[in-house]
């Protein structure tokens, strides 16, 4: 399971830095042709949109899985009673979150498969682009459940 659990991390860390490293050689090239060159190139705009969507979303399951996301500090201060409840109510919300994420995720990902519509300049389908909501919120919910496991 350690393992499993490792390499989920691991891949999850690796999108991120792909989407990084896409994002920043992208806009470099994207100045460098339209300032230096005065040629800019078509298809940066959509690239760029692209890797910063999948960088946001799997930066998000990130937070999750580090328990970076948004919380409220005043309820630390709570009794440890009222803490438990908070925690209980927060993973339920949570979770409710993250299930609607994926499922409308999914839909919007099918829907766009049937339009077939692409993405600007490139040859890439709309689906693929939205395929990032049902995966990110796959790896969100993983690491919430692990979570609270702990």
């Amino acid at each position: 399971m350690k393992r499993i659990a490792h390499y989920l991390s691991y891949t999850l860390e690796f999108i991120i830095f792909i989407c990084m490293t896409i994002t920043v050689v992208t806009t470099f090239l994207q100045v460098f042709y339209r300032y230096v060159l005065k040629s800019p190139l078509s298809w940066s705009q959509e690239v760029l949109m692209i890797s910063f969507v999948y960088l946001v979303l799997f930066g998000a399951a990130l937070a999750v899985k580090n328990k970076e996301h948004l919380k409220v500090d005043l309820f630390d201060r709570a009794p440890a009673r009222v803490q438990k409840l908070l925690r209980v109510l927060e993973f339920s919300i949570m979770t409710i979150f993250i299930g609607v994420f994926v499922y409308y995720g999914t839909l919007l990902v099918f829907a766009n498969f049937e339009s077939g519509t692409i993405v600007g300049f490139l040859p890439i389908q709309v689906a693929y682009v939205y395929m990032s909501l049902p995966i990110s919120g796959l790896f969100m919910f993983y690491y919430l459940v692990k979570g609270v496991f702990k």
